[in-house]
C-alpha cells in the first residue's frame, strides 16, 4: 500500500534526536509555508556545484519539533552567501538567540557551515517558524540543510549522511541512532514489512547482519503508540493498533554502525485485489453534471442525509459510488474546465475572481478536451445543458459535432430551466445517433439558484406553516445577489434559512426523478448495459452555514465535494463504495481507459478503474480543490486543510466536525503536518504533477520519485 522509499520526498530525518532538513531538493516544499502569498524559497536550484534551495531576502520556514528537540540551542546551516552579507533568524517572531548574542551573524563568500545560537525559550512542542532575513550584497542566499540541536557537527560533515536512500535497490541505510519519519494515516489490518540487514560502515567492514535491528515507534497526536522491531529475524511488525490513526511512523537504527533496510513498506493483511477481465468498451458514454449540487444531500454519499432519492440509491447497486470526490474549482467554468481536460487550475489557467490581472473565462485552444479525444475516437459528440457559463465563447463547445445551450437561448446567462425540459432534449439528441457511438454531455441546473420548490417534496421537507417570502422560490433579489456575483449579501433569519434549505432538498429529489426517467429511456432503448454514466456536479452550494449562500466564496466540503457515480459494470463493479479521494481531472483519463484509448500525455488524472476495481483501496488516497490560486484545499480521509494568503492551514476533521467550525491546528500537531507534508510537496509541483506516472501524493510511484529527485521551481 505504501512503499518508503519512492516516497523518501516526504521522509523527515532526525540524528541523535536533532532535526536535520534537507534543502537541497523538492522535498523542502513542505516547510516553507506552502509558497503563499507569493514564493519566498526557489527550490533544487545548483549553486556552485551543490543542489539548494535559493531564498528571497525575507523567507521562513515551518519546522515540527518534539518535547526534547524543544530543548534545542543551536541552529546549524550549509548556506551559500557573499560578500558583506549578513542574515538575522527569528524563532516565532523573536530574535533567536539569547540575550546578549549578535542580532545578525556576517557570512563569507561561497559555501560555509554556520552556527547559531538559539534560545530555548522561544521554542515550542509542534510547528516553528524559522525566519531568516539577508542584508547586503546583490546576490540572494542559497542553503543546503539545517540542523536544530545542541552540537555542532565537525568541520563541514553532513548531517544528511546518515540517512541514503538507494532507489535503484528499493533500499536505505541509516547510521547507528539515526531516524527516519513519516507521517502516514494507518488503515485496519497494517504491518511494516522490510528486511534488514548490516551495511559497509565508512571505511570498514560490512556490519554483522544479525546485530543490526530498528526500533519502530508509529506515534499519534493523542500520544498512544504502536511499535516494535525490524530485524534479520523480525521483518514484519504489526501496525494495527494504530489503525484508523495519522502517526508518525519512526524507524531507528540500532546495534550496528550502519543499518540496511530493503524493499521497506506497508502491506495489508488479506489477498492482492484482481483486476476485472476486460469487457467491451461503452458504446455510449453520458456524463451528466447536475449543477451546484452538493454530496452532502444525496444518502448514498452521505448517510443520512435528508432527501428522498430512491433513483440514486436504485442506480447505486450497480454502481461504483466515489464519496470523497473533489471539483478543482468552487464555481462552474474552474471546474468545467479540469473535468474537460484533465489538468489542475494551475495548468488551464481559467479563473474568475482573485487577481484582475489573471481572471480568466476561456478555455485554450492548445488544450485537448473530452469530446476531442472521443471524436477523434469515432464517436459522434453532442451536449445538452443549461448552464449559462459553459458556452461556446469561453470554448467548451469544441470538439462537439452538436452543442446545445438551453440558456443562451434564451438569451441570459443564469435563470431556471426545468430539468425535465433538458433531459428531454438530450434524450432527442441521443436518439438521433445511437445507431454508432456516443457521447452525451448532459447539463442540469436545478440545484442551481433560483431554487424552486417542488412538489411533494418540498411539503414532506417543509411541512409545517410558512408565511415568510421564499413560499415558490429562493430568489436572487430576496437573497441580495448582484450583478456578477456567485454569492448572496443578505442572511435571511432562521425561519426562511431552513425554507430555503428545504427548496434546495426538494430540486435534489427532483433531480433525482430525472435520473430514473433518463435510465428508464436507456431501458427501453435497449442500450444501458452498453452505456458509460456519469453522474457528478461543478460545485455545490453554501446554504448559510457560515453566513453565506451560493458559491464561489470559499472551498468548504458544501462547494468542493460534490457526487460521483459511475455505472459501467464491466469496469466499475456494482454496488462498490469507495472512500479514498477522487478528483474531477480524473474523469477524463477514466473515458479513455474505458475505450481502451491511451492516456492524454498532458494529463494530470489518472483513470478510476484501478481504484474502483480494489487496487489501492484501503491506503488514504488525497482530493485537492483550487480558490483561484490564492487559496488551496486538500483532504486526506478524514482530515482537510485549507490555506491561502497567510500560508497558515486550518484543520478540519470532517467527521466529528463535518461543519469545519473548528480549527484544529493547535491541538493536532501530528494531523497537521501529515497535511503540511503532502498538501506542501504537491503544491510546489501542481503545474507537472501526473498521476498516472507519479501516483498521488500520499503514495508515489518510484517514477515519480525520480522525477522529484531533478525537478526544480522557478
Amino acid at each position: 500500500m505504501f512503499e518508503l522509499v519512492p516516497n523518501r520526498h516526504t521522509a523527515h530525518r532526525a540524528v541523535d534526536g536533532e532535526v536535520v532538513i534537507d534543502a537541497s531538493g523538492m522535498g523542502f516544499s513542505r516547510f516553507i509555508r506552502f509558497g503563499l502569498p507569493a514564493p519566498r524559497w526557489h527550490l533544487g536550484k545548483d549553486v556552485d556545484g551543490e543542489r539548494a534551495a535559493i531564498a528571497d531576502r525575507l523567507a521562513s520556514l515551518d519546522v515540527p519539533l518534539s518535547h526534547a528537540q524543544s530543548k534545542a540551542t543551536q541552529l546549524t546551516l550549509r548556506i551559500h552567501g557573499a560578500a558583506k552579507q549578513a542574515i538575522t533568524v527569528k524563532l516565532n517572531g523573536r530574535k533567536a538567540g539569547p540575550k546578549g548574542t549578535p542580532a545578525t551573524v556576517k557570512l563569507e563568500p561561497g559555501w560555509q557551515t554556520l552556527a547559531v545560537a538559539l534560545d530555548p525559550t522561544h521554542l515550542v512542542v509542534g510547528e516553528n517558524q524559522l525566519a531568516i532575513e539577508t542584508t547586503g550584497g546583490k546576490d540572494r542566499i542559497a542553503i543546503a540543510w539545517l540542523r536544530i540541536g545542541t552540537v555542532t557537527p565537525p568541520g563541514d560533515q553532513d548531517p544528511r549522511a546518515a540517512l541514503a536512500f538507494d532507489a535503484a535497490g528499493d533500499a536505505f541505510e541509516l547510521v547507528q541512532n539515526a531516524e527516519v519519519a513519516w507521517y502516514v494515516t494507518i488503515p485496519d489490518g497494517a504491518n511494516l514489512v522490510a528486511d534488514v540487514t548490516g551495511a559497509p560502515a565508512t571505511g570498514g567492514a560490512k556490519a554483522a547482519g544479525s546485530a543490526c535491528r530498528l526500533e519502530v515507534a508509529a506515534r499519534a497526536g493523542d500520544d498512544s503508540l504502536t511499535g516494535g522491531v525490524l530485524g534479520a529475524d523480525a521483518p514484519r511488525v504489526d501496525l494495527s493498533g494504530s489503525a484508523g490513526k495519522v502517526v508518525r511512523l519512526a524507524l531507528i537504527a540500532r546495534d550496528c554502525p550502519r543499518a540496511r533496510v530493503v524493499h521497506p513498506r506497508i502491506t495489508l493483511h488479506g489477498p492482492a485485489p484482481v483486476a476485472l477481465p476486460k469487457g467491451e468498451p461503452p458504446k455510449y458514454i453520458v456524463l451528466w453534471v447536475m449543477d451546484a449540487l452538493r454530496a452532502d444531500k444525496i444518502p448514498i454519499f452521505t448517510p443520512g442525509a435528508r432527501a428522498q432519492t430512491p433513483n440514486f440509491d436504485e442506480l447505486a447497486k450497480s454502481s461504483t459510488v466515489f464519496r470523497q470526490y473533489y471539483v478543482q474549482g468552487n464555481e462552474s467554468q474552474a471546474s468545467h474546465s479540469s473535468m474537460w481536460t484533465a489538468l489542475y487550475p494551475a495548468v488551464h489557467g481559467v479563473r474568475l475572481a482573485g487577481d484582475p490581472k489573471k481572471i480568466n473565462s476561456n478555455l485554450s485552444r492548445h488544450f485537448e478536451l473530452i469530446a476531442t479525444q472521443l471524436a477523434g475516437a469515432g464517436f459522434y459528440t453532442s451536449a445538452c445543458t443549461g448552464n449559462g457559463y459553459v458556452n461556446s465563447d469561453d470554448g467548451y463547445d469544441r470538439g462537439f459535432k452538436e452543442f446545445r445551450n438551453m440558456m443562451r437561448e434564451t438569451g441570459v446567462e443564469n435563470n431556471f430551466i426545468p430539468g425535465q425540459k433538458i433531459v428531454d432534449a438530450a434524450l432527442g439528441q441521443l436518439d438521433k445517433h445511437r445507431d454508432g457511438p456516443t457521447y452525451l454531455f448532459l447539463g442540469t441546473i436545478d440545484t442551481h439558484g433560483p431554487w424552486v420548490a417542488r412538489k411533494p417534496w418540498i411539503d414532506i421537507y417543509s411541512p409545517g406553516p410558512y408565511k415568510g417570502p421564499f413560499q415558490e422560490f429562493g430568489t436572487a433579489k430576496d437573497l441580495g445577489f448582484k450583478a456578477g456575483s456567485m454569492g448572496c449579501s443578505i442572511i435571511p433569519p432562521p425561519a426562511d434559512v431552513e425554507r430555503l434549505r428545504a427548496i434546495y432538498d426538494s430540486a435534489v429529489s427532483y433531480h433525482d426523478q430525472q435520473v430514473g426517467r433518463l435510465v428508464a429511456k436507456l431501458k427501453s432503448w435497449g442500450i444501458w448495459d452498453q452505456t458509460m454514466l456519469i453522474i457528478t456536479a461543478d460545485h455545490g452550494e453554501e446554504l448559510f452555514e457560515d453566513q453565506r449562500c451560493g458559491h464561489g466564496g470559499s472551498l468548504r466540503d458544501s462547494l468542493v465535494r460534490v457526487p460521483l457515480l459511475v455505472h459501467d459494470p464491466a469496469r466499475f463493479p456494482a454496488g462498490t463504495i469507495i472512500d479514498e479521494g477522487a478528483e474531477a481531472v480524473d474523469l477524463l483519463p477514466s473515458m479513455l481507459a474505458a475505450i481502451g484509448k491511451p492516456p492524454l500525455a498532458a494529463a494530470q488524472g489518472d483513470a478510476l478503474e484501478p481504484l474502483a476495481q480494489g487496487i489501492g483501496k484501503g491506503w488514504v488516497r488525497p482530493s485537492y480543490a483550487s480558490m483561484y490560486e490564492y487559496a488551496h484545499v486538500m483532504r486526506i480521509g478524514r482530515w482537510k486543510a485549507r490555506v491561502s494568503y497567510s500560508g497558515v492551514p486550518l484543520i478540519d476533521d470532517l467527521v466529528d466536525d463535518p461543519g469545519e467550525t473548528h480549527d484544529l491546528t493547535a491541538t493536532h500537531p501530528v494531523e497537521r503536518r501529515m497535511l503540511t507534508d503532502d498538501l506542501g510537496l504537491f503544491l510546489s509541483l501542481r503545474t507537472k504533477w501526473q498521476k498516472s506516472s507519479w501516483g498521488v501524493v500520499t503514495a508515489m510511484t518510484p517514477a515519480g520519485a525520480a522525477a522529484l529527485d531533478v525537478a526544480s521551481t522557478p
